[in-house]
Parts: structure tokens; C-alpha cells; sequence
């Protein structure tokens, strides 16, 4: 799923089949692990603890791709939002916001991706991509 954020007078959604992409590399090449639900804040939490070296983007648009790694049994489009709430440390937070209410409506382009291994089980593999936008890999 890729998708792009601009200010404009219309919007737009392309559907088209799916490719291999490369690897972006960014600021942040990030690879977490977590077995946790994403409908708990434990999921959030064992994200966020395994990128807490990292520090904020500067100020700007993001480019952000996170590949999923996920057994049969999950819904990995339920991962997208929770895992996005829990990068504080790459996207910054606002002074007094909540802990999960990271600095997102940064994020200009994101792309989402997915492989189903059945040998994983429970277990999500992340790999997070983040950059400026502008300084990214071509999709």
C-alpha cells in the first residue's frame, strides 16, 4: 500500500498490483520484534522500547515504509495504526501530548508492506524506514 499526502484541491487512491520494492534504507533502519496484540498498549510499548535511541526527524515532511513480517493467523492491516503510534522517538511528540499521540500527520509518504511467513506464529517482525522527505530512495 503506498500512499502520499499533499495539499491540493483533489484527492486521489491508485490501486494497482502488487511489485517487489527495495529496501529504502532512510535516517532510521529500524527492525523490531513483538508478539504482542495490537489492540494493547503492550504492543505499542514493546515498539517503542526497542527504538527509544533514536531521536526525532527534523521538522518536515516524512517518508515512512514499515514492512510487516507476520504469521497467517494476524490481520496486519490492524498493525499499520498502532505501530505508527509508538515511533515517538523518530516522529516526535508535541509538549504534553499523550504517549502514543506521536507527531503522524508528519508522515507525507508511506508505504505498508506484508509477507505472510506460517512459520512465525505470533510473532511480527517491523521493518521501519523513515527519512525526510525528499532525502528517499525512489519507489
Amino acid at each position: 500500500m503506498w500512499a502520499t499526502k499533499r495539499h491540493a484541491g483533489t484527492s486521489s487512491v491508485a490501486v494497482r498490483q502488487t511489485h517487489t520494492a527495495q529496501d529504502p534504507g532512510g535516517a532510521y533502519s529500524l527492525q523490531v520484534h513483538t508478539a504482542a496484540s495490537a489492540s494493547t498498549t503492550a504492543y505499542k510499548r514493546q515498539i517503542r522500547d526497542q527504538i527509544t535511541a533514536a531521536q526525532p526527524l527534523p521538522d518536515g515532511g516524512i517518508a515512512l515504509q514499515i514492512a510487516f513480517v507476520v504469521g497467517p493467523r494476524r490481520a496486519w492491516p490492524n498493525l499499520w495504526k498502532a505501530t505508527i503510534d509508538s515511533l515517538g522517538p523518530i516522529l516526535g511528540r508535541d509538549a504534553g501530548a499523550h504517549e502514543w499521540n506521536a507527531r503522524d500527520g508528519r508522515i507525507t509518504d508511506l508505504g505498508l508492506h506484508c509477507v505472510i511467513d506460517p512459520a512465525v506464529g505470533n510473532q511480527v517482525t517491523i521493518a521501519i524506514r523513515a527519512c525526510p522527505v525528499g532525502t528517499q530512495a525512489a519507489r
